[in-house]
């Protein structure tokens, strides 16, 4: 799952949605933020070091923006070294992180995340940060990264801006100036409540941990919520009728490489 956290200039996210959101992504953590117009980026194994040295420094320097990410492990060995935000190859000015799966080839012996070899070999051969100034190739990263979220902090001077945010419409502003990319941070009882965000249909994408989700003979199905985007649905079609996510691999509808039965299907799904 991952959540990846954005805070503009002067927000600052609640102690305790970011220890919700670590405990529901336990497999490394990070920040970076612009200080000083410098990149200061810090990773760890820890949950606890992630949110205090997070919120500590963040107090310290509100003025430029941040960004936060707690991994739930899909691809790569679970190490400090495949926490987020990644350094962009060799710019030092520039650092990503992501919430979702890439479609990245990954070599059998790599033990990078595919997040990991996005930024350190596929955005540099892109042309860096810079080329995300060019629309074509922002739509182009979009669509590829479909479902992802990836958010670009910088202060490289080939860059326009300091914070290229892709997919930004998948996740939700709350109302401090806080991006988060889904519901793993909220409290039980907020998570599993009507989804109201103005910015998309849907939040979470990748491969989500059902947990709980599966249906047991005699469950309701008009009361189960769906494991991406947390809205009741009637689990009677293979994908969810709200954020049109499949509920066995949560790809989107379009790209879903599930079987599903001809009698749900609303065209011809073409290869």
């Amino acid at each position: 799952m991952c959540l990846l956290v954005v805070c503009k200039p002067g927000s600052m996210p609640k102690r305790d949605d970011l220890h919700r959101g670590a405990c529901a992504n336990p497999h490394g953590y990070g920040f970076a933020m612009v200080i000083n117009g410098k990149i200061f980026r810090y990773r760890t194994m820890s949950r606890k070091k992630a949110v205090n040295k997070f919120l500590e420094i963040r107090s310290q320097n509100p003025d430029g923006y941040a960004i936060w990410h707690a991994r739930y492990a899909t691809h790569g060995v679970k190490n400090e070294d495949n926490c987020h935000p990644f350094q962009v190859g060799s710019d030092e000015d520039t650092v990503l992180a992501h919430n979702g799966v890439l479609d990245t080839h990954i070599e059998e012996k790599d033990k990078r995340s595919d997040t990991r070899i996005f930024a350190e070999d596929t955005l540099p051969k892109l042309g860096g940060v810079a080329a995300l100034d060019d629309e074509n190739l922002w739509l182009l990263v979009e669509g590829w990264a479909s479902g992802s979220k990836i958010a670009v902090l910088t202060v490289n001077p080939t860059a326009k801006h300091q914070l290229y945010l892709v997919n930004e419409r998948l996740g939700e502003w709350d109302d401090d100036g806080v991006w988060w990319s889904n519901k793993s941070y909220q409290a039980e009882d907020k998570k599993y409540g009507r989804y109201t965000s103005t910015y998309s249909s849907y939040t979470t994408i990748g491969t989500p941990d059902y947990g709980s989700f599966y249906l047991k003979d005699n469950d309701d199905l008009a009361t189960m919520p769906c494991p991406n985007c947390m809205v009741e649905s009637t689990w009677e079609r293979e994908w969810c009728e709200h954020c049109n996510l499949c509920y066995d691999c949560a790809s989107p509808e379009q790209s879903c490489m599930c079987y599903i039965p001809a009698q749900y299907r609303p065209y011809e799904i073409g290869y």
